[in-house]
């Protein structure tokens, strides 16, 4: 399952606009060939995420420490998803795509 892999990789990453970009094009190089359409939905809404990371701090000085809460709350997001995904529940994968949607909607959006 590439959903896994790209969570290893992300999470190993330093913060940063680097790692962000490096997630957003890792996600949209992978979205067509997943395994199922619920990764393909999973891998979508993570590289939005990191599209807007890239698009709104790419060029902006962030602190340290903003970087690393944003990737904290993303790794979050995708170990919900990965965790429902390795579980291979549809009704799991979708419960946990509304849940991260939800969170992220009551979130402070930096992203």
């Amino acid at each position: 399952m590439m959903f896994s892999a790209l969570l290893e990789q992300f999470q190993n990453l330093s913060s940063g606009s680097d790692a962000f970009k490096q997630l957003k094009n890792q996600c949209e190089a992978h979205i067509l060939s997943a395994d199922s359409h619920l990764e393909k939905s999973s891998l979508f809404l993570i590289y939005g995420f990191a599209k807007n990371y890239v698009l709104l701090y790419e060029d902006q000085g962030v602190t340290a420490e903003f970087s690393a809460s944003a990737k904290a709350q993303l790794l979050g997001y995708m170990q919900q998803l990965n965790d429902a995904l390795q579980s291979g529940d549809k009704s799991l994968v979708l419960d946990a795509l509304n849940q991260v949607t939800v969170e992220y909607m009551q979130s402070s959006r930096v992203f």
